[in-house]
């Protein structure tokens, strides 16, 4: 987690206070199971997307309506489609990767629905098709991580920037240098210009448009761009996605390359996840897991919003 500095007082006094809160809440939710476990219901639900079973509505969840699934509403899922698909030699100008240093793809996958999603993983056969109770489901192997790999988790020192003197360096933010940086981005960019396709994602992290950052994900695959889908916040019309603009942050996403010469460069291994804050970009190689597109953009919301004057979750 990348903490600024000036708020880290108030982080304190704020994790003391959340600490009793958090024991109030798991009294609460403690007691809600107990009572739930011990009451006869007149039917079930089954919450769609999961294997899990909601009892009907009655006194015991009614504090808790808010997450319990209509059957009669439609899903958001089913109703998101800003999906475009790029192509042509100029496919990576048209949809602003250019600017990255990638140019040769020349075909771009650009927030895809859902179903399109569940059809590419398949046409690429990145996993298998789970026939689960609840709908067929995609299911990947992420290989020898099933977690993210925090010793392999890096932060860029730019010496005499801001990110230099607000960033908790310590043995979690750990630090390499922008030579370092500038050697592993352009791996990064060469890998993705020996492709023809990539997987490009525009959306948001942050619920308040006043606060919220433009996030943007070249993936190799299908179940990556899935999966951030899932984890931002999807921009809902065409129009959203043709005036998205430059984003505020942007990782690369190289899961499928190694760092071979990690030892010189100073790394933990041929894994690494390395974040620029002045650059506004990243790069990831050699971890399949999908949490390290997720928790890199958390953190450094962590650092971004502190520093504007608003507490972070």
């Amino acid at each position: 987690m990348i903490t600024a500095a000036a708020p880290r007082v108030m982080i304190r006094t704020a994790t003391a206070m959340g600490g009793r809160m958090a024991l109030r809440a798991l009294t609460t939710r403690a007691c809600s199971n107990v009572y739930q476990t011990s009451t006869s219901w007149s039917s079930n639900k089954l919450i769609p997307g999961t294997s899990r079973i909601f009892p009907s509505a009655t006194t015991a969840d009614v504090r808790f309506k808010s997450t319990v699934p209509l059957a009669d509403e439609p899903s958001a899922r089913d109703e998101y489609n800003v999906s475009t698909t790029v192509q042509g030699t100029d496919a990576c100008l048209k949809v602003g990767i250019h600017a990255l240093g990638i140019t040769n793809p020349t075909t771009l996958y650009r927030n895809l629905t859902f179903q399109e999603l569940f059809e590419h993983e398949q046409v690429n056969q990145e996993g298998q098709v789970a026939n689960a109770e609840y709908g067929d489901t995609f299911t990947i192997d992420t290989g020898k991580f099933t977690g993210r790999s925090p010793k392999d988790k890096f932060l860029v020192k730019n010496v005499g920037s801001v990110s230099d003197q607000e960033v908790d360096w310590n043995n979690v933010n750990q630090s390499t240098s922008p030579e370092v940086y500038e050697k592993l981005y352009r791996k990064a960019v060469d890998h993705f210009n020996t492709r023809d396709t990539a997987y490009v994602f525009d959306g948001y992290c942050g619920a308040s448009p006043a606060s919220r950052k433009k996030i943007r994900f070249v993936h190799e695959m299908a179940w990556q761009q899935h999966f951030v889908t899932n984890m931002f916040i999807r921009p809902e019309t065409s129009e959203e996605i043709q005036d998205f603009g430059e984003p505020d942050f942007t990782v690369i996403n190289c899961c499928s390359q190694v760092v071979e010469d990690w030892e010189e460069l100073g790394l933990n291994s041929d894994t690494a996840v390395v974040f620029n804050i002045e650059e506004r970009t990243a790069v990831i190689f050699g971890t399949w897991y999908g949490g390290e597109n997720k928790k890199g953009i958390f953190s450094l919301m962590n650092y971004w919003l502190p520093l504007a004057g608003d507490f972070p979750m």
